[in-house]
């Protein structure tokens, strides 16, 4: 028997649970320890079981019988198992959908428990900080967290999010400004671009008076001058430092239209 095929069918049975990994939860962080005894492993190796089991019940409801017995022997009875088995690999001949359709069957139903439970959680918001299930639902997420306003203890609605950063040059330091429209990270999921529009900026020096007879900062809109371009890539490791503003928006509302109950 070739060497190979433990290997190909050890890999069909753990996918779906790296599948599920992978998808089941938001995950800024690319890169993995896969070493066979890491946490990530386990864990996937653990909802792979949960999905062979259900593929197993699937078979046996839909009439079909997985011998543990056989598929042992094919992986490490070496090439002299195969004349013990000529009448199982007989039929699997005659039926060649079986084989594939349960390997169809348990990494389809990962990929749909993944993508379910990800859009119940993100419907839901059963991630957010205060949650019974949030400790069960958050994903290694923290810049998402942090620009979404899950982490932000106003209960109203968060609409987007308002970014200023310090960043230094030769002639200064400049404060940057503009509504956050993106934002990316790298395979360690450290933030690498902040994309921004309505983009402006000023001299950090060029700050707020204060009117101490009024008791209250002037404002003063020259100090700020807007950075022409639709859009306003900051690079990351160019920041000193970064605030973050929630915006709220009031909902709108409606105009009357002449002839409408509102109008009259």
């Amino acid at each position: 028997m070739n060497v190979a095929f433990p290997a190909l069918f050890l890999f069909l049975v753990v996918l779906p649970g790296f599948l599920f990994r992978q998808f089941f939860q938001r995950n800024e962080v690319r890169t993995f320890d896969h070493t066979p005894f890491s946490a990530v492993v386990l864990k996937a190796l653990l909802c792979a079981a949960l999905f062979n089991a259900a593929g197993a019940i699937a078979a046996r409801v839909a009439g079909y019988e997985i011998e543990l017995g056989d598929v042992v022997r094919l992986l490490v009875g070496g090439p002299s198992s195969i004349k013990d088995l000529d009448s199982r690999l007989t039929w699997l001949n005659v039926h060649p959908v079986a084989g594939a359709g349960y390997f169809v069957f348990t990494n389809g139903l990962a990929l749909v428990s993944a993508f379910v439970w990800r859009g119940t959680v993100q419907r839901w918001e059963l991630d957010r900080t205060g949650h019974r299930l949030a400790s069960l639902a958050r994903g290694d997420a923290p810049w998402y967290y942090l620009f979404s306003g899950l982490d932000h203890p106003k209960e109203d609605a968060i609409d987007g999010a308002m970014v200023a950063a310090v960043v230094e040059f030769n002639e200064g330091s400049f404060l940057y400004t503009g509504v956050l429209a993106d934002y990316e990270v790298n395979a360690d999921g450290q933030l690498d671009r902040l994309m921004m529009v309505q983009a402006q900026r000023r001299k950090l020096e060029n700050d707020r008076q204060y009117d101490a007879a009024n008791e209250r900062f002037m404002e003063d809109s020259t100090r700020f001058y807007p950075i022409a371009g639709d859009v306003f890539v900051l690079r990351y490791d160019e920041v000193k430092t970064l605030n973050v503003t929630y915006l709220s928006l009031e909902p709108q509302r409606r105009q009357a239209t002449p002839g409408s109950p509102e109008a009259d």
